[in-house]
């Protein structure tokens, strides 16, 4: 999934750190269901993005035999293109057992034991909240969308709890294997679940920080650097409605707090929270604050009717080039609306205040 080109000259000493070994691989299908009974399974690079073995099976039992670079992060896949994926592990020369029947049940190293237990936590913990999600559908549709306040807490307290599993194990995971390449896979996946600081601390002395693998794990962290609360604005250059460049820097840090708002004319949830900011900037504009609108539009004709028509008077920014729009890459904005609240002296105060929450956020300040 993230798929990356290295300089000739850095693949050549990255390939020569890893020694080619042999690997014992057995995965045995138990799965009762009709939607996993394959033929042939691969045993897939995550690093590479390609299979690096194959086999078919007989009677569900599947062995796969060979020599390849260790220790890399692989996975026994159900097709040759990294999807219907049974398991992630460390590939190493360790016997490897797999069986899948009622989850997976996993045998081999020290290190593919411990990370498999962190998976499991956190998949366990994803099926738990599953079930809340049920639970609360259905008590909502019991109680006409006014669930009590009792209930309410025990099911937020329930999912709190879930969370915290989830991130205490993956904390430990993560820590508890700083000498080999399980942070890797963690990090792959989770990193925007934890802490900024959490990550960049762990990754500045981190043995396998240059994989391949960790490359946007390390993009991600240099965006969310700039949006933790405390730290000064980044500055951008962007055109004005009007055709002229205008800078971040010509609104915030002037002495007064202004909301960036991230959004497009095509967004729907942006449109919907539009009143939310309009009477905001109505209500709190006349007291100094001010909202700089970067847009995430590729037409101009559909951004200016889009300003019009939604009574944003505040000033409004776009380089029309969509999501590849300079604001967004440079502090990592991956959903619209997203805003981003600088304080007077120019540091970043909150990130994505929306609805009530900016409401009361700007009462407190103006209060």
């Amino acid at each position: 999934m993230k798929k990356l080109i290295l300089g000739a000259l850095f693949s050549l000493c990255y390939f020569a750190l890893f020694a080619q070994n042999s690997y014992n691989i057995t995965f045995v299908n138990k799965y009762k269901g009709e939607n996993f009974k394959p033929e042939k399974i691969y045993l897939f690079s995550i690093e590479e993005r390609m299979a690096i073995d194959s086999t078919t099976g007989e009677n569900g039992t599947f062995t796969l035999k060979g020599n390849a670079r260790m220790p890399q992060l692989v996975s026994i896949c159900g097709d040759n293109k990294g999807m219907q994926v049974v398991v992630a592990f460390i590939l190493d020369e360790t016997n490897t057992n797999i069986t899948l029947e009622n989850g997976v049940q996993f045998d081999g190293s020290d290190i593919n034991r411990n990370m498999i237990q962190v998976m499991t936590t956190i998949s366990q913990g994803s099926m738990a909240q599953m079930q809340l999600q049920q639970e609360a559908g259905m008590l909502s549709e019991k109680y006409n969308g006014q669930l009590p306040d009792t209930t309410a807490q025990r099911l937020d307290q329930a999912w709190s709890n879930i969370v915290q599993n989830q991130l205490a194990a993956l904390k430990n995971g993560i820590i508890s294997n700083k000498d080999n390449m399980a942070p890797v896979y963690f990090l792959l996946n989770y990193a925007e679940a934890l802490e900024v600081d959490f990550v960049d601390n762990f990754l500045k002395d981190y043995k396998y920080r240059d994989n391949v693998l960790l490359k946007k794990t390390l993009q991600y962290l240099e965006t969310a650097k700039r949006k933790v609360t405390g730290v000064q604005f980044t500055d951008f250059t962007m055109t004005d409605i009007k055709g002229e460049n205008r800078k971040l820097s010509d609104y915030a840090g002037k002495g007064n707090y202004v909301l960036v708002d991230f959004w497009a004319s095509w967004c729907g949830p942006c449109r919907g929270e539009m009143p939310n900011v309009v009477k905001a900037y109505e209500q709190y504009h006349p007291k100094g604050f001010e909202i700089i609108g970067v847009s995430l539009d590729n037409k101009k004709e559909a951004w200016e009717q889009a300003v019009k028509e939604l009574g944003m008077s505040w000033p409004q920014l776009s380089d029309l080039k969509g999501w590849q729009c300079e604001a967004a890459q440079l502090y990592g904005v991956t959903g619209i609306p997203m805003t981003l609240l600088i304080d007077p002296e120019g540091k970043i105060a909150a990130v994505g205040l929306r609805g009530e929450e900016l409401l009361q956020k700007l009462a407190e300040i103006y209060k």
